[in-house]
């Protein structure tokens, strides 16, 4: 049985994945991470430690261009691997999403699903590494017993449910960087 989590390696290059990093480092506007859902919203380290920029594929920037133009070609690759998803009627790609950066020590340690109240619209979550770690930093699906290697332009999707609870696991040694967001109903 499949656990519809699709993982897609070198979706970006290495080119694009430090092109990424570095308009985070420079541009404005980033914030504490923070939890938007469950019973608890708003900055909590404990939960959530971590550096956001929230974007939006409205602004026509490169960053958000080479991102809209990655997702929208491989969820055709999530959509073939995963074809029941093709059941679900007019779903799109959501216009905000977030740049995340965790220093050593650093996660998303709560257990969470992407979907948490019956008034949202996501479908799906993806999650772009735009770097390797090699002392941890994988999320991980306990249901499934699966941790998934962060690696540099890896593309992860997966149902935004409770089927799919996951959170990050950190490293102690390494700064992680990813790019994240979600597909919506429209």
């Amino acid at each position: 049985m499949p656990n519809w989590i699709g993982m897609y390696d070198g979706v970006l290059t290495s080119e694009d994945c430090q092109f990424a990093i570095s308009q985070f480092e420079k541009l404005p506007g980033k914030v504490q991470g923070e939890i938007s859902g469950g019973e608890f919203r708003g900055v909590d380290k404990s939960k959530k430690d971590s550096l956001d920029l929230q974007l939006s594929f409205d602004k026509k920037i490169p960053l958000t261009r080479l991102f809209g133009k990655t997702l929208l070609e491989y969820i055709q690759s999530y959509r073939k691997d995963y074809p029941h998803v093709n059941l679900i009627n007019d779903w799109a790609l959501c216009k905000g999403f977030n740049i995340q950066k965790y220093l050593p020590g650093q996660g998303f340690h709560l257990p969470h699903c992407e979907t948490d109240n019956k008034n949202s619209p996501r479908i799906l979550a993806w999650m772009i590494y735009l770097n390797t770690l090699t002392d941890g930093g994988e999320t991980r699906f306990p249901a499934y017993d699966l941790n998934i290697k962060p690696v540099e332009g890896r593309l992860v999707i997966w149902p935004a449910y409770f089927t799919h609870i996951h959170h990050g696991l950190i490293s102690n040694t390494q700064t992680k960087y990813i790019s994240t967001g979600w597909f919506i109903f429209k």
